[in-house]
This record gives C-alpha cells, sequence and structure tokens, in this order.
C-alpha cells in the first residue's frame, strides 16, 4: 500500500512539473521571440526578423482579412498567415447607443463580441503584423489612444493604420469618405508611430475593365501625404492596377518612402497582370494581398527563371537593357529597313533599340509600312516579326504625318491589349509649336492629344521640324519645347540632330537645363558632318547625366565618345 502512494505521490510530482515547465516554455517563447521592434518598422524587416521570410520580398509576405470577431481572429491566429487586417468602427456607431468604445466590424455591422483592446491583447501575443483599417473617422481616436497605452510596454509588432480618404474608379465623388485631415493629424497627435495606408474608395465594375486610377487621382493622393513624415503604404485594387500604372508608378517614384499593397475582391486578378505589376517595380515595395490559388500560381511563376519580362512599354529602356555601368552610350541602336535586315537583326544581334521609319503604302494612304522596303513591309508584320523575338527589343517609331501616327497607336494599342507588347517603345515626331511651329507638321497638341485618346503607355520622343534649326537649338526653341511637354505623365526624350549642336551656342545651356526633366537623344548619320564640330556641345549634354542621354549612331561615333569620356 505504502508503494502505491510513493508511486502515485511520484506521479503527480512529474505531472506537476512538466506542467509548470510547459507552461513556463511556452509564456518564455513568445517574450523570447518578440523582439523590440518599432511600430512603425518596415513590415518586411518584422516578418524577417522573426523568420517568417527568409529575404525582403513583398510577394512572400500573407495576410488574414477581416479577422474581426473572435472566431475569426482566433482562427487567424492559429494560422500560418502573417499580417492580420482587421475593420474598426465604434460600437453603435451612427444610433442614438453610439459610443466611443472601438470594435472590430465591418459595416454594416455596429456590433461586436470583440473590442479593439481585446484584439489587441491576442494579437500582441503572437507574431503577426497588424493592419487597422478604419471604417469610421469617430474610432479613430479612441483607437489611437488604445494604442499608445498599449505601446507603453511595446508593441513590437508593425502597425498599418489604414482608411480610404479618396473616392477613386466608379465612385462618384459626393461618395462618404473618411476626412483626410482630420484622419491625419490624429495621427500626428495621438499616435505617429505607425504606417499610414491612405486609399482610394474604388467600386470594380467587370462591365467597365478599362477603369483605373486617374492621373489626377493619384496627384491628389500625392498632394494630400507629400508632407506626412510616416512610411506610406497605397492601397490599390489589383484589376485596376496594370491600367493604372503609369499613374501609380509616378506615385512610387516620388518618395522612398512608398510603396503599394495591392489587394482584390470577389474578382480574381490574372496571374499576367500580376507578373507585369512585379516586373516593373522593386519587390521591397509591392505587398499582395490576395487570395489563393492565384497567389500560388503567382509565385510560382514569378520565381520561373528565364521567363520574359513584362516590361511596361513607357518604361525606361536603361531599366529594360541595363546597359554596362547603366550608360546610355551602351545601349545599341539600328534602323529597320527591309524585312531581310530586320531578320538579320533579330538573328544576328544581341537587342537594342529598333529605328522604324513609318510611312504610307503608295495609293494606300491607310496601310503603314516601312520606309524603303521593297517589298514593302507592312508595319504590322515588322512588329509581329520583333514581338515574337526573345531578345531585348526596343521599338522606335519614326512617323510623318498625322494619319499614321493614329494607325500606328492603333496597331499598338492591338498588340497591348493581346498581351505581346512588353518592350519599351518610343512614338517620334517633328512638331511644330511655338517658336517652332512650322505649316503642314502636326501640332504639339495634336501629337499630344492623339496619343493620350488611341494608346498613351509610351515614351514622347518629339523632335523639332529642320527648316527652324539653321542657327541650332535656340533657347525659344528648347523653352517651347519644355513648356509644352511640361505637363506630360509619360517620359520625353528631346530628340537632337547631333550635326546641328555645332550651330547651338547660346541654346545648349537650355538643352541642359531640360535635361532635369527630359532625357535626350542624339542622332548622328556617317554622311553628316564630322566629330569634331560638335563634340563639345555634346560632352556638355553628356557630362550632367549619363543615364538620361542617349546616342542613335554608328558605333564609331560612340567608341569616339567613349574614348573622350574615359
Amino acid at each position: 500500500m505504502l508503494c502505491v502512494v510513493i508511486g502515485l505521490i511520484a506521479l503527480l510530482l512529474i505531472i506537476t512539473l512538466t506542467s509548470v515547465f510547459v507552461i513556463t516554455r511556452s509564456d518564455a517563447s513568445v517574450d523570447m521571440e518578440m523582439e523590440p521592434f518599432p511600430s512603425n518598422g518596415d513590415m518586411l524587416d518584422f516578418l524577417l526578423q522573426i523568420g517568417e521570410i527568409q529575404e525582403k520580398d513583398g510577394l512572400y509576405a500573407t495576410w488574414y482579412h477581416a479577422a474581426n470577431n473572435k472566431s475569426e481572429m482566433n482562427k487567424a491566429l492559429n494560422s500560418d498567415v502573417m499580417i492580420l487586417e482587421a475593420d474598426i468602427n465604434v460600437k453603435g456607431y451612427n444610433t442614438a447607443n453610439e459610443t466611443n468604445i472601438p470594435i472590430m466590424a465591418h459595416p454594416p455591422d455596429i456590433y461586436s463580441d470583440n473590442t479593439l483592446e481585446e484584439w489587441l491583447d491576442a494579437v500582441l501575443k503572437s507574431k503577426k503584423g497588424i493592419k487597422l483599417d478604419f471604417k469610421s473617422i469617430n474610432a479613430v481616436e479612441p483607437s489611437l489612444d488604445l494604442l499608445r497605452v498599449k505601446n507603453q510596454t511595446g508593441i513590437n509588432h508593425p502597425v498599418w493604420i489604414n482608411a480610404d480618404i479618396l473616392p477613386g474608379p466608379n465612385v462618384p465623388v459626393f461618395w462618404p469618405v473618411i476626412n483626410a485631415s482630420e484622419f491625419f493629424e490624429l495621427i500626428q497627435l495621438k499616435f505617429p508611430d505607425v504606417t499610414i495606408s491612405p486609399g482610394w474608395k474604388v467600386l470594380y465594375l467587370s462591365i467597365f475593365p478599362n477603369v483605373t486610377y486617374t492621373r489626377s487621382m493619384v496627384e491628389e493622393m500625392y498632394s494630400i501625404v507629400r508632407h506626412l513624415p510616416q512610411k506610406i503604404t497605397f492601397p490599390v485594387h489589383a484589376l485596376m492596377a496594370k491600367n493604372g500604372w503609369p499613374h501609380l508608378s509616378w506615385l512610387l517614384s516620388q518618395s522612398s518612402r512608398f510603396s503599394l499593397t495591392l489587394w482584390q475582391g470577389k474578382e480574381n486578378p490574372t496571374v499576367n497582370d500580376l507578373l507585369f505589376i512585379r516586373d516593373n517595380s522593386n519587390p521591397l515595395r509591392i505587398y499582395y494581398d490576395i487570395y489563393e490559388p492565384v497567389l500560388s500560381q503567382f509565385k510560382k511563376a514569378a520565381k520561373l527563371r528565364n521567363r520574359p519580362r513584362r516590361f511596361y512599354p513607357g518604361g525606361d529602356i536603361i531599366d529594360y537593357f541595363r546597359p554596362v555601368n547603366s550608360d546610355g552610350l551602351n545601349i545599341q541602336w539600328d534602323t529597320v529597313t527591309d524585312k531581310d535586315y530586320l531578320l538579320y537583326l533579330l538573328e544576328d544581334s544581341q537587342g537594342g533599340m529598333l529605328v522604324i521609319p513609318v510611312i504610307s503604302s503608295v495609293g494606300q494612304p491607310n496601310f503603314p509600312i516601312i520606309q524603303g522596303s521593297q517589298p514593302e513591309l507592312p508595319l504590322q508584320d515588322c512588329l509581329e516579326l520583333i514581338l515574337a523575338s526573345k531578345k531585348s527589343w526596343g521599338i522606335y517609331l519614326r512617323i510623318k504625318s498625322q494619319s499614321q501616327l493614329s494607325l500606328t497607336l492603333e496597331l499598338l494599342r492591338q498588340a497591348y491589349d493581346r498581351d505581346l507588347l512588353h518592350h519599351p517603345t518610343w512614338v517620334n515626331m517633328d512638331i511644330a509649336h511655338g517658336a517652332f511651329y512650322i505649316q503642314d507638321y502636326v501640332t504639339g497638341e495634336e501629337f499630344l492629344r492623339t496619343i493620350d485618346q488611341i494608346f498613351p503607355y509610351v515614351t514622347l520622343a518629339p523632335g523639332w521640324p529642320k527648316e527652324v534649326l539653321d542657327e541650332g537649338y535656340k533657347p525659344e526653341l528648347v523653352e517651347d519645347m519644355v513648356q509644352l511637354f511640361q505637363g506630360a505623365w509619360q517620359d520625353v526624350s528631346l530628340q537632337l540632330h547631333a550635326e546641328t549642336l555645332y550651330r547651338t551656342v547660346t541654346g545648349c545651356r537650355s538643352l541642359i537645363h531640360a535635361q532635369s526633366r527630359f532625357s535626350m537623344t542624339l542622332e548622328h548619320r556617317a554622311e553628316d558632318r564630322g566629330l569634331n564640330t560638335w563634340t563639345a556641345s555634346l560632352m556638355a549634354i553628356r557630362a550632367l547625366n549619363r543615364q538620361r542621354s542617349f546616342y542613335n549612331m554608328p558605333n564609331m561615333y560612340k567608341e569616339h565618345i567613349a574614348n573622350l569620356s574615359a
């Protein structure tokens, strides 16, 4: 009997000590794993620090939506997702019983079994990132007060604060949004140690698939947030991101503190559209709040080796070609003269910019062909051959007339809509405007209007009429060109004849000043005047920015320039 009692006592001691050990180890593991981390810190730095990701790349961050009530919150906490997104309102919002107690609820719900305080108490014991989506301005102040209190002992998690502050695509201007001024003022006053996620109220309609974020929407957002000191991530509807990329990429370029978070509703984005965004951005600055199975399909495709890059046609050719030392001098240029020469280039050259002079077919004014080609090479056939090549080619379209401009842009639009055009594409015309207005040339305004209406995803490559260049690029010529394109949202590369530079004395300074906004492309043909007459002006332009100076000329001239630069 005594042996039995002793045995039972020993068993109880083992169970008790084991339980204490397990509990102690469990608590210690949380304390040990949650190293200090600022609530306004970078989300990817946090995920890297806690071992959730192995490299800083927004592709690997995973999300849980609407982790609001306790059931969903616990489900999210027990999952392997990395970031919890939850919605905040005040209890009884917009009723006679409204309180200032922040709760976890998405409209139309105004009651919940979970308060923000309870939610934070649970989530702060985990290793999850936090994104709080405010559904009313009334919830902001008490929530920030609570975050400030929690941070007295260390939140140690990155905190994102989200609100829709502007009407976006398909949303009328009178639609209610969170008051931006009040939202930002409260953050700065109450708890500024966050990442801010200011968004647009968006309505995706499948019957209008091309509706997207406009230039005015993006510029208005930038004007509101530009002076904020925090990191900012802009939530963007994934199905609208590709068509809005010219403006969204501009927004990203305004500050290294900016990032995008792509999100989706019920409709799935395509893997190709997601690849397009990834291929034209820094992986540290794009998050993908995308559902399965598309997310896994996208990750798999993104990591495929040697897959073709889905380049934005209006993108930077330095980014596309990645020449040695990021020097525009190291990009190859060739002019397409006929089908045989094009096939030769596609087969034997390593890639580069292909200059394509476009004119009308004899007797068929609405049929664009390659100038000088015998037999005639239709522009459409030329483009299809280039797009079928696996090498890196840029497309430079030299256009003479308004009718050919429209027809050429239509062909580009068709290729883009078929998801074939992933090459930097430049559209060149000599145009008339202001001090360089010459009759029978397309006006600069018409050039811009036509491109914006038909296919705007290009680099603009305007030139001056040869009739105004007898005295070189005079200041008034340069200044009027700069004024004309100052408001263009596309990249602009001013086209210069290197042979004309020797006549440019007073205008050289104007050209150098213009280069702060535009790139320069210098063209020189073998039959033109020799190098020595224009080298000084060219080198002055080159010295300012080698990434913004390009050289459409025979290699012998480029080698000479390289030697002078050494």
